[in-house]
């Protein structure tokens, strides 16, 4: 090969070094180049496998072709130490090795060491040229990246027995270290692509502990919910004027949102609608002979009944989905001018939800017939709250409230006053 023969080949190998991925067919593609294109007894490539930590033949080509995955050389071997310089002994660069300066070296160890260790280097080199000899190589080329050795190109004799020259062994020592280059490279991209297929498998195991956690919370969540309604119910069936008020709230408070123009869509409803329902939950932890007194309480007794908005966002505190029924709750004894409880908050301050249920639940009360009172007639009923609309009640909600509740009583006297149809 000319010398621009040379130049044309490391650029067309360096193209190929580039476009191949899998480093081992990097290499089996430059033992078959230099089998082909410079005529060799055989051309052999030894790498470093990590995993065994030796350097193995993955492959050779020519009539004298070294046995694939038999021979292997760890890091005592000669050729092996000589390349790593480890063999400190010697003052010469560590670049291509051939049997030609090798012989010249042996007949002359201290041109390249120290005269002190002479014998020593002799016995170092006869070891090398045995090496070599085991494995029929003219000429042997590390490829390094940085300082670390990933492999050795070896080569044996030309077919046609010339020498090798200068510009040869420079075109396989440039050789040698850019499939160096591109075998550190692969080795990169393999392992990141590696810990990427790691990272993705750990994404995937999140993912799925994460659904299984999600859906143990969620049934969790469904199971709190459960009891939560079925404190709520237990507090209704204690006092039969407590069921039918709940039922009353309900359809009350939904119908004054409406009048107010109040946005029922999505969650909305959901939160009005629940915390109706749970308001008095916290009526679960007030003892029974204050909840069913017969009598009007005593102010002591009325300290222990008003801890119960407390009681109630306490239990629904633990469900995810609920923390804005639970404010509801807590506030739904609040006062539009501030003198309510449990925070003494006023006006807007108070939740939108908790000013309906407070009017709702006012209402119930006053029209209720009780053990120690007479329930007030409609009208009166409605004259009460507006006579504390503006203090213990937001003044438009009252207005809201008392035309849905007319209106629910219109629509109650139309039904009644339509004749019922005979069956046939």
């Amino acid at each position: 090969m000319t010398s621009y023969d040379y130049q044309e080949a490391l650029k067309n190998a360096a193209k190929s070094m580039v476009r191949v991925k899998h480093p081992r067919r990097l290499l089996r593609m430059m033992v078959r180049f230099l089998d082909r294109e410079v005529g060799l007894t055989h051309s052999s490539i030894l790498i470093y496998d990590q995993f065994k930590a030796r350097y193995i033949f993955i492959d050779s080509k020519g009539s004298q072709r070294i046995p694939v995955n038999l021979i292997k050389l760890d890091a005592t071997n000669p050729l092996i130490r000589w390349f790593s310089d480890r063999d400190q002994l010697f003052k010469v660069k560590r670049d291509y090795l051939t049997t030609q300066s090798l012989s010249g070296w042996m007949e002359d160890p201290h041109s390249i060491s120290n005269g002190s260790v002479a014998v020593e280097a002799k016995l170092r080199l006869r070891q090398l040229n045995d090496a070599m000899k085991t494995l029929k190589a003219a000429v042997c080329i590390p490829g390094h990246y940085k300082r670390e050795l990933l492999g050795v190109l070896i080569l044996g004799d030309k077919l046609n027995h010339e020498s090798f020259t200068s510009e040869e062994l420079s075109f396989f020592q440039t050789l040698a270290n850019d499939a160096a280059m591109a075998l550190k490279t692969a080795a990169y991209q393999e392992d990141l692509l590696a810990k990427n297929v790691e990272l993705e498998m750990q994404k995937k195991r999140l993912q799925l502990q994460l659904k299984e956690i999600e859906a143990l919370r969620k049934k969790e969540q469904e199971t709190y919910y459960e009891i939560v309604m079925s404190l709520a119910q237990e507090v209704h069936a204690k006092d039969p004027y407590t069921s039918g008020h709940l039922r009353g709230v309900e359809r009350l408070g939904v119908m004054t949102a409406q009048e107010m123009g109040y946005d029922l869509s999505g969650r909305a409803k959901d939160i009005l609608v629940a915390a109706l329902h749970l308001h008095d939950v916290g009526k679960i932890g007030i003892p029974d002979q204050i909840l069913k007194k017969p009598s009007p309480l005593t102010e002591e007794e009325w300290k222990i009944m008003k801890l119960h908005p407390e009681k109630g966002a306490k239990i629904l505190a633990p469900l995810s989905g609920f923390k804005e029924v639970a404010k509801i709750v807590l506030c739904h004894h609040e006062r539009y001018d501030g003198a309510g409880y449990p925070a003494g908050l006023r006006g807007e301050q108070i939740p939108f939800e908790s000013r309906i249920i407070s009017v709702v639940d006012a209402f119930h009360a006053i029209i209720s017939t009780r053990s120690y009172k007479k329930g007030y007639p409609l009208e009166a009923a409605y004259q009460e709250l507006e006579r504390c609309a503006g203090t213990q009640f937001d003044p438009r909600v009252v207005q809201a409230f008392i035309r849905a509740h007319k209106r629910l009583m219109a629509k109650s006297k139309d039904v009644e006053a339509t004749p019922k149809t005979a069956a046939s």
